[in-house]
């Protein structure tokens, strides 16, 4: 059946008016969907960041967590064998030739060197979960004598019982202990410092 040509015409032109109006349409529609996806993706980008970033830290903390657990049991095995070496004639001096340094002698973090003279490892196999067992060093602090004998160290230094003899006095020797471990990871690590009181 033919449409008059009037007819024709006006449909033509419909189709002509319509189009660009549809095509504007589609672009608008692309990109609002453009814009939506790279929001997406940035917000989900943020997202794996910030877990990554979360991993991240709970791993340093169970590390150094697992590094203060390490030191903590060296010193522990330290003032243990310290009470056996006691037990022995044993002899502070400067280069630990008995085990334990005299005063002022033990170098400010000797941990750094790991063959450094004087320093006791804990033997292999006693912690578990650490790279390297923890390294510990005993320094002699000194001497001093507890008034009354109470047992009780003065160690107010400058105050009036401080060092004072008198009669049933107690003597006690000090020794500092330091003790170093390491996490799983050998550059996590941890150093611990403790006094032990050794009374005669």
């Amino acid at each position: 059946m033919m449409l008059p040509e009037r007819a024709v015409e006006h449909s033509h032109r419909y189709l002509q008016r319509s189009r660009p109006r549809k095509q504007a349409q589609d672009g608008f529609a692309l990109v609002t969907v453009v814009v939506i996806v790279l929001i997406a993706g940035i917000l989900l980008s943020g997202t794996v960041s910030t877990t990554r970033e979360t991993e991240r830290t709970a791993g340093n903390a169970i590390q150094y967590s697992r590094a203060m657990e390490a030191a903590e049991g060296g010193t522990v095995v330290a003032q243990n064998k310290l009470i056996e070496k006691l037990g022995e004639r044993t002899f502070a001096d400067s280069t630990a030739s008995d085990g334990v340094f005299s005063l002022d002698s033990l170098a400010e973090k000797w941990w750094d060197s790991p063959n450094y003279q004087g320093q006791h490892t804990v033997e292999d196999g006693t912690l578990l979960g650490v790279a390297n067992q923890p390294r510990y060093a005993y320094e002699q602090i000194g001497e001093y004598i507890a008034d009354g004998g109470t047992g009780i160290v003065n160690l107010d230094i400058g105050g009036a019982a401080y060092g004072k003899t008198s009669s049933g006095a107690r003597e006690h020797i000090l020794y500092r202990v330091e003790s170093h471990g390491v996490g799983s990871k050998e550059e996590v690590n941890r150093a611990i410092e403790t006094v032990v009181v050794v009374t005669k």
